[in-house]
């Protein structure tokens, strides 16, 4: 069968409003999905690493309550989510100490009323009180850990390597090939500790040295990356690699010829918080949530499957994590926060020019 010209362009036409009409219908499916959820359910957003789906399912099937979870991979992409939605998709979130400062400030945070909290006494005071929310207005600790250096020991022959920065920083100490942070504000802080012994008053001409230094550093950094610091070294791909407490411990679980280092200069600490976005509306149901992840097991299993660091006192806890926590908090000669003492344009700016470099 000819079809006419005219014809021809009807169907062609049809076909294309057909495919806008699928392409539309797939970018604005996360959003349409909202409109379908029930009273009953209430929407986390967290890092991938934090929460485990059967205990998830586990809450579900206790109190009826529907859990719709999405992940982001870092602060940076929660901060953007947050402000874009002004706070208005998500009923609870998890974020790491800066961006609590920055949501606060931004006005992206509601009050928490403590009085609905269960488990408040069972908090170490330490965790309290931190320079993002002195008061604890809006954020409560959830989770802690540090950021350690991870060594193969096989590659030092038998030698101990020096715990301190320098091993990353130094090309006279450091192996060929390191794993370093995919962050920038992490990376840039850490290269300011190492090189000013604090990330205060960072001037025009510190922050070039720490520019020059992380530019010469990229020669012996075989990869950066986020989260894979086990990766890396139970794969063999690098020596030595700096990452989370968390992970690297999680490696040595696996593999007794790692190890890992606490900086003798001192490290970076990071507290992961609960929060509630400023147009969480559903109290009753965000309340049940949170009092049901600070339940002893319920910490205590999360705690032994991501190695992450409890901020509650009343988890039963293995020796080897115990006495690896007590080393972090007794014997580090200094615990940092990666405070927002640079500005975002300050840190784009260098991390651009390293990354292209």
């Amino acid at each position: 069968m000819i079809l006419l010209p005219f014809t021809k362009i009807i169907v062609r036409f049809i076909i294309v409003c057909f495919w806008v009409a699928v392409i539309s219908l797939l970018l604005f499916l996360p959003k349409l999905s909202t409109f379908f959820r029930t009273d009953k359910s209430i929407t986390v957003f967290t890092f991938p690493m934090l929460l485990d789906a059967d205990f998830l399912s586990n809450f579900e099937k206790e109190t009826g309550i529907k859990l719709h979870i999405s992940y982001y991979e870092n602060n940076d992409e929660l901060l953007v989510k947050m402000k874009e939605s002004q706070g208005s998709e998500y009923d609870i979130i998890i974020p790491s100490d800066y961006a609590v400062e920055l949501l606060i400030k931004e006005g992206l945070l509601k009050k928490i009323d403590k009085s609905k909290l269960t488990f408040l006494k069972t908090i170490d005071p330490i965790f309290m009180g931190q320079y993002f929310d002195p008061k604890n207005e809006y954020s409560i600790p959830y989770l802690w850990e540090t950021y350690k250096i991870g060594i193969k020991s096989s590659f030092f022959k038998g030698k101990a390597p020096p715990a301190s920065w320098r091993l990353i920083f130094d090309e006279t100490v450091a192996p060929n090939k390191i794993g370093m942070i995919n962050n920038a504000r992490e990376a840039i802080l850490i290269a300011a500790f190492y090189l000013f012994g604090s990330i205060d008053n960072l001037t025009k001409h510190k922050i070039e040295k720490v520019r020059q230094l992380l530019i010469k550093q990229k020669k012996w950094v075989e990869v950066y990356t986020d989260l894979r610091a086990d990766y890396l070294l139970l794969s063999g791909m690098v020596s030595v690699a700096v990452g989370m407490s968390g992970e690297i411990w999680h490696a040595t679980r696996f593999d007794n010829g790692l190890d890992f280092l606490i900086p003798q200069e001192g490290t970076f600490m990071v507290i992961d918080s609960i929060a509630l976005p400023i147009k969480s509306s559903k109290d009753d149901l965000v309340y049940r949530f949170i009092n049901y992840l600070y339940r002893s097991d319920i910490v205590a299993f999360h705690v032994d499957k991501y190695s992450l660091f409890p901020v509650t006192t009343n988890v039963t806890l293995s020796h080897y994590f115990i006495s690896s926590m007590e080393k972090i908090l007794n014997e580090t000669k200094k615990l940092e926060f990666f405070r927002n003492v640079l500005s975002e344009e300050q840190l784009n700016e260098i991390w651009i020019e390293l990354k292209a470099n």
